[in-house]
């Protein structure tokens, strides 16, 4: 009996994530001034995104949402991925480094800034 091959879900990075990213980016620039280690943060996070087009449901969830979709979350290094699933697509919608208080910043989200 062969098996099934798993669904793939589209990925899109809302305007806060991107921005996150940028963010991140430009931190490491100006505090390391380190340009490889810059654009290989930038490179290995779009990858570890880009894996939830796989079986995104199977991430912790965080009990809030947005817009009427719950938030999950995927931990990559030092970083925390929130993303909301809807019909066959997930959006990321911050991505925020562990450390920072993150259900403050979730919990005052209104809306997925598109």
């Amino acid at each position: 009996m062969p098996m099934d091959k798993p669904s793939k879900y589209r990925v899109l990075l809302s305007k806060d994530a991107l921005e996150d990213i940028k963010e991140t980016k430009k931190y490491i620039l100006t505090t390391f001034r380190y340009r490889e280690y810059a654009d290989d943060f930038s490179e290995k996070i779009k990858k570890a995104i880009n894996k939830l087009n796989v079986f995104p449901t199977g991430y912790e969830s965080t009990g809030y949402v947005i817009e009427g979709l719950e938030i999950y979350f995927k931990p990559y290094s030092t970083y925390l991925i929130f993303f909301v699933i809807e019909n066959h697509t997930v959006t990321v919608i911050r991505v925020l480094k562990d450390r920072m208080y993150w259900q403050s910043i979730i919990m005052k989200m209104q809306k997925i800034n598109r």
